[in-house]
């Protein structure tokens, strides 16, 4: 007896697939996001300190200002790419808790398609066994 939402069960799994796949695309790219915020971090604490002249200090300022600007945008990147992987990671866990409940049923299903079997197999047995003891009782 084959399982009546086997066709579901797959469908379920493929999903579950896509969501596993998803999430670790999203996984990926919060860590390219925090991987380019640490650069980021790390060039600006790169801008020398040292001050020789007005010019020099014009120039500092100006690239300490598009650093943090810099910093800003990547740093708001990183806080939307950890919100997809969030997201990801809830749509991969509700994907995996739907293919579960069906694979339970299966799991059921299958037990009871085997207990059921195995019901008509003894019934059949009994049924040998009672016309094999009539035939001996009578031949006796």
């Amino acid at each position: 007896m084959t399982f009546p939402l086997a066709g579901l069960l797959r469908v379920r799994d493929a999903q579950e697939r896509v969501a596993a796949e998803q999430l670790s695309r999203t996984s990926s790219a919060r860590l390219q996001a925090e991987t380019a915020e640490q650069g980021a971090v790390v060039s600006l604490a790169e801008i020398s300190a040292q001050v020789d002249d007005a010019p020099t200090l014009l120039a500092m300022a100006a690239a300490r200002a598009a650093g943090r600007s810099a910093l800003s945008d990547v740093q708001a990147l990183t806080e939307m790419r950890r919100a997809e992987e969030a997201e990801a990671k809830a749509a991969h866990v509700e994907a995996r808790r739907e293919l579960r409940g069906l694979e339970r049923l299966e799991d059921a299903h299958r037990v009871e398609s085997a207990r059921i079997a195995q019901h008509a197999e003894q019934t059949a047995l009994d049924e040998i066994a009672v016309v094999r003891s009539r035939r001996e009782k009578r031949t006796a």
